[in-house]
C-alpha cells in the first residue's frame, strides 16, 4: 500500500503537465475591433422640411400598385405631372415624390407607392391622411 500512494501522486501530477504554460490569470484575448463604416440612410436623402407654400391639400392615401417602383403619388390634387412632396404628420416624415394626376374630385383618395409608404412609416394596410405639396 505504501507504493500505491506515491504512484497515484506521480500519475496525477503528470496529467497536469500540459497546463504548465497556461496562464489562467490573463483574460481571454478579445478579437480585434472591426471598423464599421456608416451607411447612408435612404430616409436622409429623401426627407425634406416642407413649407406651406406649394401645398395642394390633404388626401387619404391607400397603397398603390406595389409592382410599380419608385416614389410617387397618384392624386386628383395634382393638375399636371411633376415633382412634389408628401408629409405624413403622424410620423413627422416628409419625402420627395413624383406627382401623377388622376381624374376625380380633390376630396377623392390618392394612391401612394409602396416605397413611399414605407419611408413615410405609414401603415401599408391602413388609409393614412397625407399632405401633398408641389415643388
Amino acid at each position: 500500500m505504501s507504493l500505491v500512494a506515491p504512484l497515484v501522486l506521480v500519475l496525477g501530477l503528470s496529467a497536469c503537465a500540459p497546463l504548465e504554460g497556461l496562464d489562467l490569470r490573463r483574460p481571454n484575448p478579445q478579437p480585434e475591433p472591426v471598423a464599421v463604416l456608416p451607411q447612408p440612410d435612404p430616409v436622409e436623402e429623401t426627407v425634406v422640411e416642407p413649407a406651406t407654400e406649394g401645398m395642394l391639400g390633404r388626401t387619404v392615401a391607400s397603397l398603390g400598385d406595389p409592382a410599380k417602383p419608385g416614389f410617387w403619388i397618384e392624386t386628383p390634387l395634382a393638375s399636371a405631372p411633376g415633382k412634389g412632396r408628401v408629409k405624413y404628420e403622424k410620423s413627422g416624415r416628409t419625402i420627395k415624390v413624383d406627382l401623377i394626376p388622376i381624374p376625380g374630385e380633390p376630396t377623392a383618395g390618392s394612391r401612394l407607392s409602396l416605397s413611399a409608404m414605407q419611408l413615410l412609416d405609414a401603415p401599408l394596410t391602413g388609409l393614412p391622411e397625407v399632405v401633398v405639396y408641389a415643388d
